[in-house]
């Protein structure tokens, strides 16, 4: 109960969020993720597990996400 009274129903800046998520992630559940954070950057890909597998591919769309200058 204490956990589901944090819970936030709706995002209210979506595009300040940037969902990186695998479907191989044992913790989260992938669909549930894409579904709650429909309305903000996504980067699925298939496979993986919740500590993001090669994680070094999405370096660059990170960077970019956050305009990042390196």
């Amino acid at each position: 109960d204490a956990l589901k009274a944090l819970t936030v129903t709706e995002l209210k800046h979506p595009e300040l969020l940037y969902l990186l998520q695998q479907t191989g992630d044992e913790v989260l559940n992938f669909q549930h993720a894409i579904k709650y954070y429909s309305q903000c950057k996504q980067l699925i890909e298939f496979g993986g597990d919740h500590s993001f597998n090669g994680f070094e591919r999405a370096f660059s769309s990170i960077v970019d996400f956050l305009k990042i200058r390196y």
